[in-house]
């Protein structure tokens, strides 16, 4: 049952009031806006009918300090009055009165100014709380969007990590149908210039090689670092093997002259490339196609690049 305080410095006018509401609303009566006040502070309150002329203090002082009180500041307020004066209505609502019920009391339209009020009052509770349920999971959403980008980025090489290319690849082959090549792509003897140099110079060399690979690929290409020193390229528009063996070529010559300018002499670099076409349309084809290729070469010499072919195994 709604609560409704009603605040009048007429006893008969409480009794009316009370009377006339006590059968489908709570109702408290207080005499002076200072009690009315220390009521709302103490007790929930739905509604308040407040008198504008009183002795003690009028309605327009008591609503005054109403909105001072960020607790009671948004308890809808309905002004009773027996005052024609334009004016004074025009200076409650700037204060935040929601509607006025003219003395001598009508009972059926004021048991229907009320309801109307409550019931916009419910449904700006109910906007309210979906604002900020919204808000809320606007704000997780966001959180989680920022989270997942951070855990996307390779601190070392500013590159994607593999689950982010894993996932832009599957979506650029379903843009790209038929087209398409992945290349991993291994630093020759990496482990060596950890034990020889220390890690610091490893990351110096991962850098340097990340960096060249931004540097040349361009959209829709994108790449990632998917592990220790391998890293991930998938070109969505290479359409045959030159394609793909002219992007990987000027990657590799490109990243030979920057480890040789950064002092990492005779560092090389290996690839195995799988073809959408030839492989099949997901990520994991793709991968275990170009990562077997790759293995291979890693086994036979090195500094090169391999294309996969079924008719090979």
């Amino acid at each position: 049952m709604k609560s409704i305080l009603v605040v009048d410095d007429s006893q008969f006018n409480l009794m009316v009031v009370q009377k006339a509401l006590e059968k489908d609303y709570e109702v408290t009566t207080k005499l002076n806006g200072k009690e009315g006040i220390k009521f709302a502070k103490n007790n929930a309150v739905d509604l308040i009918l407040l008198d504008i002329e009183m002795a003690e203090i009028s309605g327009i002082d008591t609503i005054k300090l109403l909105k001072k009180d960020s607790r009671l500041a948004k308890i809808p307020t309905i002004f009773l009055t027996g005052l024609t004066d334009h004016e004074v209505e025009r200076t409650c609502l700037d204060l935040g009165a929601r509607d006025f019920i003219t003395k001598p009391f009508n009972e059926p339209v004021m048991l229907q100014r009320i309801k109307m009020v409550l019931e916009l009052e419910d449904l700006r509770k109910n906007l309210e709380r979906q604002v900020r349920y919204k808000t809320e999971e606007l704000e997780k959403l966001t959180a989680k969007i920022i989270t997942t980008f951070a855990n996307s980025i390779d601190p070392i090489t500013d590159l994607w990590s593999r689950m982010y290319i894993e996932e832009k690849t599957n979506s650029a082959i379903s843009q790209f149908s038929l087209t398409g090549a992945l290349a991993v792509i291994d630093i020759d003897n990496f482990r060596l210039i950890n034990d020889a140099l220390g890690y610091e110079q490893g990351n110096i060399c991962l850098k340097t090689v990340g960096e060249t690979i931004r540097s040349i690929i361009r959209e829709p290409d994108v790449a990632a670092r998917a592990s220790a020193d391998e890293f991930l390229i998938y070109f969505p528009k290479a359409n045959t093997r030159e394609e793909a063996l002219v992007k990987v070529k000027e990657i590799f010559h490109q990243a030979a002259n920057m480890l040789e300018k950064n002092k990492f002499h005779g560092i090389t670099l290996s690839a195995g490339i799988a073809m959408t076409i030839e492989v099949g349309e997901s990520f994991d084809l793709l991968y275990y196609s170009a990562e077997k290729v790759l293995h291979g070469i890693k086994l036979n010499g090195k500094n090169s690049i391999g294309f996969y072919s079924q008719k090979e195994e």
